[in-house]
């Protein structure tokens, strides 16, 4: 084994660079998906069809603690699968098994980070400089981001795949977050050629949101008022051939950009990881665990770093 968590941790740097995460997070992490990891793992070898007893049959090679690094170096670089294997002192079927494995393990702890707060309710009696501290969500952004994928084989489907807006095969996923960037509702992917209206309305995201909470986006989601008719909204103005914007609806593009930035620097913290930046190599049905494990690390992060500024 060429690296290992036990010699990354004496260099932080190298951590970081390395899987994405300092010490503290991936120790945290690590308290986290384990209990879930060796859940699955027993409800794999106790399954009904399986011939083996409990205990039969191929030993793990490398402890979890290993397996998550491993896949959270996968994440942070998407290496090929022989050089990933050839780092961990096993061979290419190997770090398959456990990277595909561990990653719907992280995917459950990056879902459990998702959901809107209880809105406050009157009587309570609170100052509104803590009502903004304690429930940050009377704003929220939303977002879709697409990354190239390969060229589907099917016709049918790489019609589907290919965005007008990109000029290249990819998925779009949906992003919602608060006034300080944590992400409340992340949709499953779909394909590159869906509307961003269309993937808002199809995702299901509008019955989640909380009433009291106005939502802004871009030109894109024009419209959205028919799926959100309880809720304040702010679209951008559009200018036309014939209605050029006036200064004023000029300065309220900007003021509305300038809190919309919220959302793209979110996004941005998610494409640190390569495997969400880089033409996504794998079949697609692998490309919701990768985004919502990247999320078990983004979003504690940031509801972290907001806690800390509040304080």
């Amino acid at each position: 084994m060429i690296i290992s968590y036990a010699e990354l941790k004496k260099k932080p740097r190298i951590l970081k660079g390395f899987a994405g995460v300092t010490a503290a997070e991936f120790e945290e992490l690590e308290a986290k998906a384990e209990p879930l990891w060796q859940d699955q793992e027993f409800k794999r070898l106790d399954r009904p069809d399986r011939k083996r007893a409990i205990g039969g049959g191929q030993h793990q090679t490398l402890p979890f603690r290993e397996q998550l690094l491993m896949t959270l170096v996968w994440l942070r670089l998407y290496l090929v699968l022989e050089a990933l294997g050839y780092l961990f002192g096993v061979d290419k079927s190997t770090a398959s098994r456990y990277t595909h494995s561990v990653l719907p393990v992280l995917r459950q702890v990056g879902e459990a980070t998702l959901g809107w707060p209880e809105p406050v309710k009157r009587g309570q009696g609170k100052r509104l400089e803590q009502v903004w501290q304690e429930q940050p969500d009377l704003f929220a952004y939303v977002d879709a981001t697409e990354q190239r994928i390969r060229r589907s084989s099917n016709d049918e489907q790489q019609r589907k795949d290919f965005s007008g807006k990109k000029k290249q095969h990819s998925r779009k996923t949906q992003f919602i977050v608060n006034e300080a960037g944590i992400v409340r509702d992340l949709s499953q992917s779909s394909p590159g050629s869906k509307h961003d209206r269309k993937h808002f309305s199809d995702s299901g995201a509008a019955a989640k949101i909380p009433k009291e909470t106005s939502v802004g986006g871009d030109l894109g989601y024009q419209g959205i008022q028919d799926d959100l008719p309880d809720h304040s909204l702010i679209i951008p103005f559009k200018k036309s051939k014939l209605q050029p914007l006036t200064d004023e609806q000029k300065l309220l593009n900007q003021e509305f950009a300038r809190g919309r930035i919220i959302v793209e620097n979110t996004i941005c913290q998610f494409k640190h990881f390569r495997v969400l930046a880089e033409r996504f190599r794998h079949d697609v049905d692998k490309y919701d665990n990768a985004f919502r494990s990247v999320l078990a690390i983004v979003n504690p992060r940031i509801q972290k770093r907001g806690a800390a500024a509040a304080a």
